[in-house]
């Protein structure tokens, strides 16, 4: 049986821990949290059917290395990414034992944070690969993610049978973890400000006394129509935000993407003023709600439960 480490078991993470698992591999997990480890042990124990391998709590991330060739990491942000990566590759020298060993870092990082990440595995004599996801929870969990990669071929190519059962399609877009992390913010640049645009064109449909529901299937068979507006305008109307991919995690985003744009000279009015509508919509409680909750800054409504 094929096993893999997995570190950082949040709504992503997690998802992509079990895909690994229902494929038959063993995967040792730990999260800095252990009550989600366990969480996530009872998931699988639940669920598994006999093709499955097995889900494994670590107790340390050191543990983690010593017990498997391949670990993929998915955090929330780049201050946790570097966090677990140098506790992953602990305070020892490289490794004795000749085993070669890769890191897969998928969290959504600024190049400089990648790069830190490559220089930590390096000095343990590890192989990294940045590999930056898109997609939500639900596509984790069908194993349809997109994995955006940098770094060299032979880290891609020991990663790649992996990925290939964790995401739909894969790329490897440079050398670096410069080239991954920049890539994904681009993607998550055009979803930030499609989703911003469509949140301010539902809530004047409504204020303009339209029939939202037919300006939102009018926008389907339109050139402008696609399956993120489709689907992100449902919840809009529905004023369903159960989160696929949180509020928080996109306004972070885009915070990194205006970071480049400040670092290369490059303006950046609309992604600027899209950041501000959804640092509006967490000051108003939506923090964690799903991304398309953006729509509740043009109308001020608090997330339920909460307060000025």
């Amino acid at each position: 049986m094929t096993s893999v480490g997995f570190l950082g078991l949040g709504i992503m993470g997690a998802r992509m821990a079990l895909v690994l698992a229902r494929s038959g591999r063993s995967v040792r997990v730990w999260n800095r949290s252990r009550d989600k480890s366990l969480r996530l042990l009872e998931e699988f124990e639940e669920t598994k059917t006999p093709t499955c391998g097995a889900v494994v709590v670590a107790n340390a991330a050191e543990e983690v290395r010593e017990r498997c060739e391949m670990t993929f990491a998915m955090l929330a942000d780049p201050k946790a990414a570097r966090a677990v990566a140098k506790a992953y590759a602990g305070n020892d020298a490289r490794a004795a034992d000749g085993v070669r060993r890769t890191y897969v870092d998928c969290s959504t990082v600024d190049g400089a944070a990648g790069e830190e990440t490559k220089a930590v595995m390096k000095s343990a004599g590890i192989d990294f690969l940045a590999a930056p996801v898109s997609g939500g929870w639900r596509e984790a969990a069908k194993g349809e993610l997109l994995f955006l990669c940098g770094g060299d071929g032979e880290a891609y190519d020991a990663a790649s049978p992996h990925l290939e059962v964790m995401g739909a399609k894969k790329w490897l877009v440079g050398d670096s973890p410069t080239h991954a992390a920049r890539a994904k913010l681009m993607l998550q640049i055009m979803m930030g400000n499609v989703v911003a645009a469509l949140g301010e064109m539902h809530g004047l449909s409504e204020r303009a006394g339209l029939d939202t529901d037919a300006v939102l299937e009018m926008l389907s068979h339109s050139a402008m129509g696609s399956p993120l507006t489709t689907s992100k305008g449902k919840l809009m109307r529905a004023r369903n935000f159960s989160p696929n991919f949180q509020v928080y995690l996109q306004q972070k985003d885009l915070r990194l993407a205006l970071d480049l744009g400040d670092e290369l000279e490059y303006p950046m009015p609309i992604s600027a003023a899209t950041n501000s509508q959804y640092l509006r919509a967490k000051s108003l409680g939506h923090a964690n709600s799903d991304f398309s909750a953006v729509a509740v800054a043009y109308t001020n409504e608090r997330a339920p439960g909460t307060t000025n």
